[in-house]
């Protein structure tokens, strides 16, 4: 008992307790949470122009602009033009790669079985981003308008792919797992038609309005979601049974 006494004391008095902040501290820390401001603020606005004008479109100026803030505090902050644009894609990217993962993980809980059922995958893919479009905040939508304008250019599928690929290859392995029977070039494609179809329903261009003379709205992110995961899933199915 007295050598654990002696070691609790020890242990007491080895700790060092925390000096009270100074006034330069309490500087530091206005300094940065305006800095975190200065950084929203200018994310928030490159991620509506480059939505709006597109990448090539709009120009640091316009974005300062917008944002309220100095043209050198951009590259303050983000360095460059391109990095910026790496940096609104990877601000959301990191929210849908979470909530995408975790729908996975209770997909695969559910099933109680070693992989859970395409549809389960399908949704597990789909809904984080959809169901974010459908409750209407305006960022989300410039997010989603974003990616289906960059998800057909080379050059900016290079930029991001550090940041997109991790939810990639992620689902990719569930649907390894999901389809056993089918060939590795059967899964890689059946997932660039499953972005294809999200990126059809994310850029909301008004063609199925006109198509169906009303009938049917890029706006009804439901009503496409309703139907987009037995799609898919279905065409997963039979990739899966297609022998190479």
């Amino acid at each position: 008992m007295k050598t654990k006494n002696a070691v609790a004391r020890k242990a007491v008095q080895a700790v060092k307790l925390p000096s009270l902040p100074q006034r330069p501290l309490r500087g530091a820390r206005r300094e940065s949470r305006r800095g975190d401001s200065t950084r929203l603020s200018i994310l928030n606005a490159a991620e509506r122009c480059f939505a709006q004008n597109g990448f090539d479109g709009v120009s640091l100026r316009t974005i300062t602009e917008v944002a309220g803030v100095d043209l050198a505090l951009v590259n303050y902050h983000f360095g460059s033009k391109d990095n910026l644009l790496r940096e609104v894609i990877a601000r959301r990217a990191k929210v849908v790669h979470e909530d995408r993962v975790r729908a996975l993980e209770m997909a695969r809980h559910e099933a109680d079985a070693s992989s859970p059922s395409i549809e389960a995958i399908v949704t597990a893919f789909l809904e984080p981003l959809l169901r974010r479009l459908s409750n209407g905040d305006a960022g989300w939508h410039h997010y989603s308008r974003l990616i289906s304008q960059l998800d057909v250019l080379p050059k900016f599928t290079g930029l991001t792919g550090d940041v997109l690929d991790p939810t990639a290859l992620h689902f990719i392995n569930a649907l390894r797992l999901a389809l056993p029977k089918a060939s590795p070039q059967s899964i890689y494609w059946g997932y660039m038609f499953l972005i294809g179809s999200m990126v059809q329903v994310i850029s909301a261009t008004g063609r199925i309005e006109r198509l169906s003379r009303g009938l049917c709205r890029s706006g009804d992110i439901e009503g496409a979601l309703h139907r987009l995961i037995p799609f898919i899933s279905a065409g997963l199915r039979a990739l899966g049974r297609q022998a190479e």
